[in-house]
């Protein structure tokens, strides 16, 4: 089934009378730096306090990682499909915690995931992995202009929502939330921020960085510093990605403690079930050991929440701990939850980690807010000194 098929499928269940579960978010697109076309969703708020950019993890796509499913969870082992063409389900998502806390909420499917364009034409592929930390930095550029109601050059991409003029008024603090392969692409980004020379440059104005499960470093592999990973998985994989970037790895699925979500993986139609390339297969072990080496340029202005489970059976709650002690920025927190596996948004206990996010970014304002007010003070003492 090709992409252009599943995109009227929104219109399919307009014209047969059902009501869209999903929220009803506003579509978007637009190019990025490559001429690969992303597709972008937005659940707005009215007067918004703030702006949420999810970015979903590997062989996902938005819609699947930060909504629910229109599916009847039977047991542990078991889930059963109610409506394949109405499969994503707003009410009680994280998506609407967010909204109605005050935060509109915007998403793309990354390259080679969703209904976006790959590089080759392919799934689960990409040249490079700070492409994807590149698109969402344009995509957040994008969404950022059109609130501040700019007409700046958006790189080649259209700018989303402009016909609503959710505009002319103060600039909204960002926050982003990204979720395994998200969580890591989410920190990338920043290190991309912290090595400009000029940040003002790049005219992004991230308020806030959310972490979960990010694949910093991953179950099966050997640490990134041992001679295994450096010498041998490191140029082994680039050696296959460079003689056969397009054959894809086996595809399975690990999960134990929530074994369901295997049938929930399976249901969704817009997924790719193809394995990931050689070449993408690559990146991800170069993202890693890439991650860990720019530690030092996460700009210290940023704060940063990680979130991350002890039994996490895909990316290594180890590898998230160690990252984040080394992690020298103003504000940093680690929140570790103890009896979820991987796929968090997903599994019991969810509520608990999206009201967590929302309670540590009102925080960050109330904080803000403290802060202008005692420099308020300050000033004026200062001034009244002089008098």
């Amino acid at each position: 089934m090709n992409k252009y098929t599943l995109e009227s499928r929104d219109e399919e269940i307009c014209l047969r009378g059902a009501t869209r579960l999903d929220g009803t978010p506003k579509h978007d697109s637009f190019l990025n730096k490559n001429g690969l076309l992303l597709r972008s969703y937005a659940w707005i708020v009215r007067n918004a306090v703030g702006l949420i950019v999810l970015i979903h993890g590997l062989n996902s796509h938005t819609r699947f990682s930060f909504l629910r499913h229109n599916v009847e969870i039977v047991n542990n082992d078991k889930a059963i499909l109610k409506d394949e063409n109405n499969f994503y389900v707003y009410k009680d998502s994280w998506i609407e915690h967010f909204n109605e806390n005050g935060y509109s909420v915007f998403g793309i499917d990354l390259q080679g995931h969703g209904l976006s364009d790959g590089w080759d034409n392919l799934k689960a592929n990409v040249k490079e992995f700070d492409d994807f930390a590149y698109d969402v930095m344009q995509y957040i550029r994008n969404i950022q202009d059109s609130i501040n109601g700019s007409n700046g050059d958006d790189m080649g991409g259209s700018l989303p929502f402009r016909e609503d003029q959710i505009c002319e008024r103060k600039t909204l603090p960002t926050y982003v939330v990204g979720i395994s392969m998200g969580g890591s692409i989410a920190l990338r980004m920043l290190q991309i921020l912290g090595k400009s020379q000029n940040r003002k440059s790049t005219e992004l104005d991230i308020s806030g960085c959310i972490s979960i499960s990010p694949m910093i470093t991953v179950k099966k592999l050997p640490s990134r510093n041992s001679f295994l990973f450096q010498y041998v998985y490191l140029p082994l994989s680039k050696c296959i990605a460079d003689w056969f970037p397009t054959v894809r790895l086996i595809n399975k699925y690990p999960y134990k403690k929530n074994s369901y979500v295997k049938y929930i993986i399976e249901y969704d139609k817009i997924r790719s079930k193809e394995a990931i390339t050689c070449r993408l297969g690559y990146e991800l072990l170069k993202a890693i050991d890439t991650l860990d080496n720019d530690i030092e340029h996460m700009p210290k202005d940023i704060p940063v929440l990680i979130i991350h489970s002890k039994e996490d059976i895909l990316c290594c709650y180890g590898g998230s701990l160690s990252f984040y002690d080394r992690l020298d920025v103003n504000n940093k927190e680690m929140h570790t939850l103890e009896d979820m596996e991987h796929t968090i948004i997903w599994e019991p206990g969810n509520e608990e980690v999206s009201k967590k996010i929302v309670d540590w970014i009102m925080g960050l304002l109330s904080s803000k807010v403290g802060s202008i007010y005692q420099r308020g003070k300050n000033a004026v003492v200062e001034e009244e000194q002089h008098v």
